[in-house]
């Protein structure tokens, strides 16, 4: 490669009829100056196009790394929503087997508890029925003693030294429609 001081030092043959030598020399050093700076600017943009060099390829590295990092927080939230949706999902599941599992509770207390009303509603039934038969054995038993007072008063009344015994109460006499009778069929 030509330098600047190969220019300055170059010398040329003289001829008779040749360029004036101080004209060449002028120009040679202007010509050596022009090539020096050429020169230094050709270092200088060489320099430049290395760190731009240089400087593309930290780019280029943090494009790489950026773009690794985009794929790993898609990559996570990917993997965060399949989560989020099968922790959802089972959720909803436990919930849903909860809420069968309540219904099937309240469904087999609802049972029971009617059970129990039918079993309360048929005792009452039965106590009244029992009440009922006890008051109108009551009611005839004492239709047979207010018969067998007043029969005895007026026994009693006719003869004074007769004793006096009640009928038996084994066979009960037709009933009368009383008072007592009447609350014994509203029971």
């Amino acid at each position: 490669m030509l330098t600047p001081i190969d220019i300055q030092n170059q010398t040329f043959n003289k001829t008779l009829r040749g360029y004036d030598p101080e004209e060449v020399k002028t120009f040679l050093r202007q010509v050596a100056q022009e090539w020096a700076a050429l020169l230094e600017e050709k270092h200088q943009l060489r320099q430049k196009v290395e760190q731009l060099t240089t400087e593309l390829q930290r780019y280029k590295e943090m494009e790489a790394l950026l773009q690794k990092t985009l794929l790993q927080a898609e990559e996570t939230s990917r993997s965060t929503l399949h989560t989020a949706e099968q922790k959802a999902a089972l959720l909803i599941a436990e919930a849903q087997q909860k809420a069968q599992e309540i219904l099937a509770q309240t469904e087999r207390r609802k049972e029971q508890l009617e059970e129990a009303i039918r079993a309360l509603q048929q005792r009452r039934q039965d106590i009244l029925l029992e009440l009922r038969s006890f008051l109108t054995l009551q009611l005839e038993k004492l239709e047979q003693l207010s018969q067998v007072s007043g029969s005895v008063i007026s026994t009693a009344a006719t003869k004074t030294n007769t004793p006096v015994t009640p009928p038996p109460l084994t066979t009960p006499p037709p009933t009368t429609h009383t008072w007592a009778a009447k609350i014994a069929e509203k029971l």
